[in-house]
């Protein structure tokens, strides 16, 4: 009686496939460059300038010309609503803004901060 083959020739082309299918994926999603974090702060209809939080060095206020008056602090990779004068506080108590995706508004003052870029820090790993 002939012992079956436990692996095939096409079980190692299936394999050889997965292997470089996942090189060639892990190539094109690995960018090396770090991270980078520009923040996006619209007052009403308008956009001002965008800022890279990855290249401020020194601490600085933003006070847009908005009612009711709100105050943005701008961090070496971090913003915030540091201050506002509308009556819940919610824009302030979003806290600090640091990772891509994240996002604060003023509802009645009209202003909102966003964060777009890329960040290669890990989250979470699924098994």
């Amino acid at each position: 009686m002939a012992m079956p083959r436990i692996v095939r020739a096409a079980d190692v082309v299936l394999m050889v496939c997965a292997l470089c299918a996942a090189a060639v994926l892990g190539f094109v999603l690995w960018q090396p460059g770090g991270n980078q974090v520009t923040a996006i702060v619209t007052v009403g209809a308008s956009q001002l300038d965008p800022i890279d939080l990855t290249q401020v060095e020194k601490s600085y206020v933003i006070r847009p010309d908005a009612s009711p008056a709100v105050t943005i602090r701008v961090e070496p990779g971090a913003i915030y609503f540091e201050q506002a004068d509308c009556p819940d506080q919610l824009c302030v108590a979003a806290g600090r803004l640091t990772r891509p995706g994240q996002a604060a508004v003023c509802l009645p003052a009209r202003v909102s901060i966003r964060l777009e870029g890329r960040d290669d820090t890990v989250d979470a790993v699924v098994y």
